[in-house]
């Protein structure tokens, strides 16, 4: 048996004589690393979950909305700037190349939607028969919007999934007659459910109309909160976005220098508004999981420190017996990255589970791969010679005639 061999074999079997010792120094890396794990779990979950949102945008959509600002997801409130009309979608549609569909569109919050006892206060959208496939959305039951329903501002309407449970918990919403906002409208469809949109807007809390109904009949205006756009090549997106901000400045009579009163947002817009989002919260949680590396490995140096003060008459034997200092220190840097490794997968175990848990319960989004496991393999490795380091030093240097002096403890 070499060298090596006899210095793990001896921190195995202090360890093993002193468990009580060990498991105490391996609950500060066991906790570090399980918050670590926690981290990683949830922000891979977190940005994977952003990323899948951010999809549902369509990299080949573009969308005008009324407004100077930068408007990348939905305005939390209604905001009524007449500045986008019809006759804009009409003139995109006409004028710029690569532009495939173009419907116009409509909305308001607090819309009451009644079926005898049943109340939904919810959003309602006046949009183009094409609206659907430019959204890349899909109907769960019953059929779209057609050009027939918009010549004649049928009093049709579409539920979103979450209303049309609301409202037909039992199902069969197709066909029945709903009052939007004290009119009768006849249920035309019912979406897919969708989910949230990267800006945290409900896609199932939403009713659809035609666009000729909501402008003559339920909303009873003329102006657009957005106009919404699909290019025929991706690689185009941003030239085609270019030449939409030129033609609207134009039929806006806005001068050179002069602010747009519109936004065009790009699907690029979108992506790096939810990056910078997810980036945000993971920067904060790495930041607590280094405060708890820190923690960690401050209360497996001490438990180290105690156990040097402990084992003094130890030391002195093997030194006695011809242990140089260098195995002194190497003895000790290995009790304590075995501990450490322990903690570390006790740790991960925990920090998985947690975070599988918190997505259980709809806190959290988590994601499972090979990360949290390399991390918390690296970091225990980290805490165990960063903590055992001093120890293992001081241990090494103790005197050894001294030492065996010492009654052991």
């Amino acid at each position: 048996m070499n060298r090596a061999q006899r210095i793990t074999r001896d921190a195995l079997t202090s360890l093993l004589a002193s468990r009580s010792r060990a498991l105490l120094m391996m609950l500060g890396p066991a906790a570090a690393v399980a918050v670590l794990s926690t981290v990683i779990v949830t922000t891979q979950g977190a940005r994977e979950q952003v990323m899948a949102l951010v999809s549902k945008h369509s990299l080949d959509m573009l969308m005008v909305r009324a407004g100077a600002e930068v408007q990348i997801f939905a305005p939390r409130a209604d905001r009524g700037l007449a500045v986008l009309f019809e006759d804009d979608a009409r003139a995109i549609e006409a004028e710029i190349a690569h532009v495939r569909m173009v419907s116009p569109v409509q909305n308001q919050r607090g819309i009451e939607v009644v079926v005898r006892d049943r109340v939904v206060t919810t959003r309602a959208f006046g949009v183009d028969s094409d609206w659907m496939v430019l959204r890349r959305w899909g109907m769960a039951e019953g059929e779209f919007l057609s050009d027939a329903d918009l010549a004649v501002a049928g009093r049709v309407v579409m539920l979103g999934a979450k209303v049309a449970r609301d409202l037909f918990p039992e199902g069969g919403a197709v066909g029945q007659t709903v009052r939007v906002a004290n009119d009768p409208y006849t249920v035309k469809g019912v979406f897919i459910e969708m989910g949230a949109s990267a800006g945290g807007d409900d896609w199932d809390d939403r009713i659809v109309v035609p666009f000729t109904t909501s402008a003559r009949r339920l909303l009873n205006r003329p102006y657009l909160e957005q106009i919404v756009l699909r290019v025929d090549d991706v690689s185009r997106v941003r030239e085609t976005a270019e030449r939409v901000r030129a033609l609207l400045r134009t039929r806006h009579n806005i001068g050179p220098g002069e602010a747009d009163d519109f936004f065009v947002r790009e699907p690029e817009d979108v992506e790096r508004a939810a990056v910078e989002t997810s980036s945000a919260l993971r920067a904060l949680l790495v930041a607590v999981s280094i405060i708890a590396q820190v923690a960690g490995g401050l209360a497996t140096a001490n438990l180290m420190l105690t156990g040097v003060s402990q084992r003094v008459h130890e030391i002195g034997l093997r030194r006695a017996a011809g242990a140089r200092e260098a195995d002194i220190t190497r003895q000790f840097l290995t009790e304590c990255v075995v501990v450490s490794l322990g903690g570390g997968i006790l740790g991960t175990a925990i920090g998985v589970a947690v975070a599988l848990g918190l997505s259980a319960a709809g806190l959290a989004s988590s994601r499972i791969t090979w990360v949290p496991f390399g991390a918390a393999l690296l970091a225990s490795v980290t805490i165990g010679v960063a903590a055992g380091l001093h120890p293992a030093r001081k241990a090494a240097r103790l005197d050894p005639a001294k030492s065996v002096r010492e009654q052991p403890v």
